[in-house]
């Protein structure tokens, strides 16, 4: 059965047909492109920007891509490589008054050059796509089969305000690829949690002065840390924290919510209504919104006052000896369990010029390129800089299971750079987690 073309075009690639995969058809697309790369789905770079939030151009596009004349004047600060949920960001496009279509959902390029959302081609064959143990797992969480993680990168100029998910868990990769000519030395923090000293009391009196006055204060309360370049670190859910004005790789739990705790950043002021907004329902009700003593009541001490905090959710690179070898160096960059199992992990993997392995983890995996050229299967990626909004630029890509199920995918370094790539793998994706000492 042919697919039919949606009437709207994702706002990034105007010049590429959308199929519309719920209407049939969707299960030989996925066939195609499977077979296309040797089980490896080519994914589009999807952009998206905050209302609050000014673009850092650490995203590597070019100059004039940064500010979409159809955005209103908000800037691209984000670039999600793969999520199969809408995203909230508040944007809204001038041209249909709306949110831009499928803003930040992933897309497939076909062998045509037609684009399809991951979504569609998971739900066309699921455990082809993720395998059996991804696709019971993501079915026990939200009822039906998509991935269970999101990877983005979010680039600022500034910190973003201060805020938390009631929900949703997230870990950061600040790497020096993302971030060149950074110093080691650098001083870009992240505000996390609450000093241990500050009272129930001082922080609801924080809180009730949100649009008050000049500056509710929030960030004064909050410790903060500095990050560590080409290391991992953990966020849980319900703390707060003001993540670094640095380009930041960052995995989550798939959904899109927050709830803005300060009403002024150097990006602008932000309205009640605003810090709101992205909560959802079942975690902040409406008929709460405002109510800052039930917020109090609400909000985790214990886990904002932990004196030993950033011990715990740090994570130094470590080599991931399972998949290094000649030519071949490989670093978990966030691995370990963390709110009481095994969430995700983030791999990297440097293939000197003319390297070559066979890259078969036990999960499927989105991987996106840091640096230098080759191929994975027969997907050839390169590094990009000064991208063009509306051009499609081969360096994300997804592992399926259909390529694992074949012995996994041969990596290649076909250039004279290193070339760097980095894995994204979702929650319980390994038999032994890593970072995790055998006991003998």
């Amino acid at each position: 059965m042919a697919s039919s073309i949606l009437a709207d075009k994702l706002h990034e690639y105007p010049k590429q047909d959308v199929i519309d995969g719920t209407g049939g058809g969707s299960a030989s697309i996925l066939d195609d492109c499977l077979n296309s790369h040797d089980g490896v789905l080519q994914l589009l770079h999807r952009y998206a920007g905050r209302t609050f939030c000014t673009p850092g151009k650490r995203l590597r596009l070019d100059e004039q891509s940064y500010y979409p004349d159809y955005m209103n004047g908000t800037g691209l600060d984000e670039v999600w490589m793969c999520c199969t949920v809408p995203i909230v960001t508040g944007v809204v496009d001038t041209r249909t008054k709306k949110a831009p279509f499928r803003e930040g959902e992933s897309h497939v390029l076909t062998p045509n050059g037609q684009v399809i959302s991951l979504q569609d081609l998971i739900v066309a064959n699921p455990e082809v796509v993720m395998g059996e143990k991804m696709t019971a797992f993501s079915k026990s969480l939200f009822g039906e089969p998509t991935w269970p993680i999101v990877s983005k990168k979010f680039d600022n100029l500034n910190p973003i305000p201060h805020h938390l998910h009631w929900s949703k868990w997230e870990v950061y990769d600040i790497n020096s690829f993302d971030n060149p000519g950074v110093s080691p030395s650098h001083y870009h923090t992240t505000a996390m949690g609450l000093y241990p000293f500050v009272t129930k009391d001082q922080f609801l009196a924080c809180m009730k002065r949100f649009g008050q006055g000049e500056y509710n204060g929030v960030r004064h309360l909050s410790p903060h840390v500095m990050m560590q370049l080409d290391n991992g670190f953990v966020m849980p859910n319900g703390v707060l924290h003001s993540p670094t004005d640095l380009c930041t790789h960052e995995l989550h739990v798939t959904m899109d919510e927050h709830f803005l705790a300060e009403d002024l950043t150097l990006d602008g002021r932000i309205g009640a209504a605003d810090a709101f907004y992205a909560c959802r329902e079942e975690d902040y009700p409406k008929d709460r919104h405002e109510d800052w003593d039930y917020l109090v009541e609400k909000f985790d001490f214990e886990a904002n006052q932990d004196p030993e905090f950033v011990l715990k959710n740090s994570r130094p690179a470590i080599t991931a000896e399972e998949f290094a070898g000649d030519g071949v160096d490989a670093k978990w960059i966030v691995y370990g369990d963390f709110l009481g199992d095994q969430k995700c992990s983030i791999l990297r993997l440097t293939l000197e010029p003319g390297g070559r392995t066979t890259f078969c983890p036990e999960s499927p995996a989105l991987f996106h390129t840091n640096g230098g050229s080759g191929r994975v299967g027969k997907l050839a990626v390169r590094y990009h800089q000064d991208m063009v909004l509306g051009e499609i630029y081969s360096e994300i890509g997804f592992i399926t299971q259909a390529a694992l199920a074949s012995g996994g995918v041969e990596i290649e370094n076909t250039g004279t750079e290193s070339l760097v790539l980095t894995f994204d793998f979702p929650q319980h994706a390994h038999s032994r987690t890593p970072g995790v000492a055998v006991t003998k």
